[in-house]
């Protein structure tokens, strides 16, 4: 079992079962502007005007991640917020993985197509090594406070240097990338989500570029 690191201020673990739609709610703030989560939140409905994009149905985006966020909650992965709910991250550690995927035929095609590829990229480079995995980061786009996404760095990536463990992430964007470079990370794979389905906004467009995403790994080599 690897070592799962303490939680101080200013960053605070998620125990409490009532705090996941606050955290869904950040999460789904600092989404709005994502193109590949436009894509894979609508599918082939996913259009500038359509009305699930207007401020008036916000909350529908909420209860969309917190029916994503819950079962991982549920299953022992970490959530945390640092400064105050400035920005949210939610860690699954070495031998915890996510809830059993589901029958890919009840999926988006944009859903099942991400899931599969980065399922299959993330068993080619790392098998059964133990690893920790950061399946999401986001801040709050009306909060600036410095060092609000390093505190949710920090103690799990020197978790894992102590053991020597890989970390493993999907960046949706490239300046989420770039920043996850500044950490150590580097890219292992691409996809291009949506190919001739969407464009490189996320909008749904015929013969469209699709939206490329990453995988990313730190540590892969040894620290």
């Amino acid at each position: 079992m690897a070592k799962v690191p303490p939680v101080s201020l200013p960053l605070q673990q998620i125990l409490n079962a009532d705090e996941v739609p606050k955290f869904s709610s950040v999460v789904a703030s600092a989404f709005l502007g994502d193109a590949l989560n436009r894509y894979l939140y609508l599918g082939r409905e996913s259009r500038p005007d359509h009305p699930k994009f207007t401020d008036e149905q916000f909350d529908l985006r909420v209860q969309y991640w917190e029916k994503i966020i819950r079962p991982r909650f549920e299953t022992a992965a970490i959530l945390v917020q640092s400064h105050d709910w400035a920005a949210v991250a939610l860690w699954f550690p070495p031998g915890v993985e996510k809830p059993p995927m589901r029958d890919l035929s009840t999926l988006s095609e944009g859903v099942a197509q991400y899931l599969t590829y980065f399922k299959g990229l993330r068993e080619e480079k790392l098998g059964t090594r133990p690893h920790w995995h950061l399946n999401i980061i986001a801040r709050d786009p009306k909060r600036d406070d410095k060092g609000a996404i390093t505190a949710l760095f920090n103690p799990y990536l020197q978790a894992a240097k102590e053991e020597n463990l890989p970390v493993w992430l999907e960046a949706t964007n490239a300046h989420a990338r770039q920043v996850y470079e500044y950490f150590g990370f580097k890219v292992v794979g691409e996809v291009l989500v949506g190919k001739g389905i969407a464009n490189s906004n996320g909008y749904v467009e015929e013969g469209g570029d699709g939206v490329l995403v990453w995988g990313m790994i730190a540590g892969l080599d040894g620290w």
